[in-house]
């Protein structure tokens, strides 16, 4: 391994360091502030909403990675079978791009569904 790969290596090792550290006092300030917050008389249904803006992340992570897995396979479709690229790697760039979007089309379209249906 060359210098540059030292100097990686010690720059991602320092800034897993310094996104742990900054991540354990941003949520304790957070959480004192809340505190604060509330001993003066404040609702606490009022922090319920930064909750709820994360509750369908799962679903669009899991359609994301299907539209990426369809996209893998449609890739290798489209260079093996159908010789539509002149590339290996356009073909599966192209593919893994295309369906990941139109996953995430679809993902925002079932958020918007669900929020209009009241669920």
């Amino acid at each position: 391994m060359g210098p540059i790969g030292a100097v990686l290596i010690l720059l991602i090792i320092f800034g897993s360091l310094t996104a742990v550290i900054l991540g354990i006092v941003m949520l304790t300030n957070k959480n004192k502030e809340r505190m604060a917050i509330i001993s003066k008389g404040a609702d606490p249904l009022l922090f319920k909403d930064e909750y709820m803006r994360y509750s369908n992340l799962p679903l669009v992570i899991g359609i994301f990675l299907i539209g990426i897995a369809i996209g893998i396979v449609a890739g290798n479709l489209l260079y093996y079978n159908v010789n539509a690229f002149q590339n290996e790697a356009a073909s599966y760039f192209f593919s893994i791009l295309f369906f990941g979007g139109v996953s995430l089309m679809l993902a925002a379209y079932i958020d918007r569904r669900k929020k209009k249906s009241g669920k």
